[in-house]
């Protein structure tokens, strides 16, 4: 995808994305992480998008202040391990092992793979657990749960009774977790947000209106800790 630079503000990075059914450039900033997109028709030039991008130089910059800056998985680094705080430290273990409040990792590879994939781990048994038992309580059953680092959505589920979550709810409070867990196992029974599904997630889950006001506020800050080798 190509990218669009700024005069004068190298920080302001611009995605560029061209396809046949726009029909006139739009810019976007997206919620979770600050990434910015413009979109417009395939038969307009790179010369017009960089024109365009420049005319909302300053409404980007106002709009890019209000993001928290990403970061970067390391040594050092205090991630939410289950809506609690965690440190990154290096010791002599061959994969991590968290004891208390801190992650322990190995020197020998690299630090972001490591906690990436002990997230996506111990996030599957969480899912894996608790959906069964929203399950069990409906008289349904889950086929398959899938894992997926998805921007648009936290979760899904298919007329074939598979799940799909973000793994990132592992970093969310253990009842965040289990309420977006309850939220598409009662899709087993609704494919729809009607009266009767609310009530079934209630049911399953009990009261969640804290748990999903703790979502629409602080799941986008999820997406700040970036894992890149």
């Amino acid at each position: 995808m190509k990218k669009i630079f700024l005069e004068d503000e190298p920080d302001l990075e611009i995605f560029l994305r061209q396809n046949s059914n726009s029909r006139r450039i739009t810019l976007r900033i997206s919620a979770l992480d600050g990434k910015i997109t413009i979109t417009g028709p395939n038969y307009l030039d790179f010369a017009e998008f960089k024109k365009f991008a420049e005319s909302k130089k300053s409404w980007l910059k106002s709009k890019r202040k209000s993001f928290e800056p990403p970061i970067f998985i390391a040594a050092g680094v205090e991630i939410p391990i289950a809506g609690t705080h965690t440190k990154i430290l290096f010791s002599d273990v061959r994969e991590p092992k968290k004891v208390g409040g801190i992650l322990f990792v190995s020197k020998e590879k690299p630090v972001s793979n490591q906690v990436k994939k002990y997230l996506k781990e111990i996030g599957r048994i969480h899912l894996t657990y608790i959906c069964k038992e929203f399950a069990e309580r409906l008289g349904s059953k889950v086929h398959k749960i899938t894992l997926r680092d998805t921007r648009s959505r936290w979760g899904s589920c298919s007329n074939d009774a598979k799940l799909m979550f973000s793994w990132r709810l592992i970093m969310a409070p253990e009842d965040v977790l289990a309420y977006v867990a309850a939220h598409e196992v009662a899709h087993l029974k609704h494919m729809n947000h009607s009266k009767d599904f609310w009530e079934t997630v209630e049911y399953i889950f009990g009261s969640y209106k804290k748990e999903r006001a703790w979502l629409k506020q602080n799941g986008p800050s999820l997406h700040r800790y970036k894992f890149e080798s």
